[in-house]
């Protein structure tokens, strides 16, 4: 590509989208911090609102115990009343889920019933008859503080659960923005790559070259046709030379159109059945005759094939799990969170092993045997490392893995 202003054009577009990348991944990983800050109040809110609904239950229990001031314990009934309050009041600012919301209503309202029960127990315990009292604290004052229970833990549930679904957009979203950027990039880069032209022209030229020496030629002698009068012969004009017609830049590899095609893909994948046949196209992008899914296990100190292409049922079997601190280019990949490969020897391929990097920390490893010295090639490795990137927003958290049994997230 021999003109300037697209030159310069591909340029800016290729480091206007890094930039924008940078910019949305530093937004996402802003709004992350904050999100992680605000799930911590909560957590640590709820845990003082459930002690103080417990306490409301153990202290109006007291009104009717044997030796028990119940001056002492109203009191106690009402410190805790007013400090869980507070607490909801608290847990209401520092949610944004509505199913939340709506449970610490149901708090609320719970907490109506109690104080209503709470002052016809106190009318009985202070007038001595304790049976009405007792009668009226192990029924519905029971039942009222097992609402107040019941409808915080379900607020907590309901904040974790919106709280993991905002966790998994802001990674998406992170993913697609370094995938984005990558594949401009390369197809900019692709664009600006010159192209080597054949020398017509000078093919040519050089053609030319001896039938002028030899037209203009000092041997040739003029002067005695001049005096007799005869004109000088006019030189022959030299053949007109054609331009040189310009070459098409070539078409984007397969490759490339395979890749954004896998990305896609991936973006959109919400059954992990059709997970093989994505991994076989992105074998095919990355001319790779295997392709190894590999993911950490809750503690990090194992990894586990839970997907390939390229191998027999029977070998990914024996594969069974890696440690973490293996000396293996997969185990140095994980650990390190860098891209590791291993060269080609003869009679075998050489191996690429990408980190599947996301907020949290690395979640598993990407390996594929290339074939052609693609570990050796910048624009291979940067292909890897755009699918790998979005396949980490597809793998769940350690944590949310331990919860289901130990299966990734996808």
């Amino acid at each position: 590509m021999r003109s300037r202003v697209v030159r310069v054009t591909l340029t800016l577009l290729a480091v206007g989208a890094i930039a924008a990348a940078a910019y949305i991944t530093r937004t996402i990983h802003t709004r992350s911090d904050t999100e992680v800050r605000a799930a911590a109040a909560f957590d640590r809110t709820h845990a003082v609102a459930l002690k103080d609904a417990y306490d409301l239950r153990s202290a109006q229990q007291a009104y009717v115990a044997a030796g028990q001031n119940e001056r002492f314990w109203f009191d106690r009934v009402t410190v805790a009343t007013e400090s869980l309050r507070a607490a909801l009041a608290a847990l209401r600012s520092t949610t944004t889920s509505q199913a939340a919301l709506a449970a610490l209503e149901d708090a609320d309202a719970a907490i109506e019933d109690f104080e209503q029960i709470d002052r016809r127990a106190r009318k009985y315990a202070a007038d001595g008859q304790r049976l009405l009292a007792s009668d009226l604290i192990f029924s519905d004052g029971l039942e009222a503080g097992g609402r107040i229970i019941a409808a915080l833990d379900g607020s907590a549930g309901a904040d974790t659960t919106a709280r993991e679904t905002a966790a998994a957009e802001t990674g998406r979203q992170q993913t697609l923005a370094a995938g984005g950027a990558g594949v401009v990039a390369i197809v900019a880069l692709l664009l600006l790559t010159p192209l080597v032209a054949a020398p017509a022209t000078a093919t040519l030229e050089s053609g030319l070259a001896p039938t002028v020496a030899a037209e203009t030629s000092p041997e040739i002698e003029l002067g005695p046709l001049l005096d007799e009068g005869i004109a000088e012969a006019p030189r022959p004009e030299a053949a007109p030379v054609p331009p040189s017609v310009g070459i098409a830049p070539p078409p984007l590899p397969d490759e490339i159109h395979t890749l954004a095609a896998v990305c896609t893909e991936l973006a959109r994948l919400s059954d992990t059945r059709l997970l093989p046949e994505i991994l076989e196209r992105t074998a095919s992008a990355l001319d790779a005759s295997g392709l190894v899914l590999w993911i950490a296990d809750p503690d990090g100190k194992e990894l586990v094939a839970i997907a390939a292409h390229g191998y027999a049922d029977s070998v990914l079997a024996r594969m069974g799990s890696l440690k973490a601190d293996d000396e293996n280019a997969t185990a140095a990949a994980f650990r390190t969170g860098l891209l590791q490969t291993v060269s080609a020897a003869p009679g075998s391929n050489g191996a690429i092993a990408v980190p599947l990097l996301a907020p949290g920390g690395c979640r598993g490893v990407m390996s594929a045997e290339v074939r052609s010295d693609g570990e050796k090639q910048p624009a291979r490795l940067a292909a890897a490392s755009i699918v790998a990137a979005q396949l980490a927003t597809l793998v769940g958290p350690p944590a949310a893995r331990a919860q289901e049994g130990g299966t990734a997230a996808i």
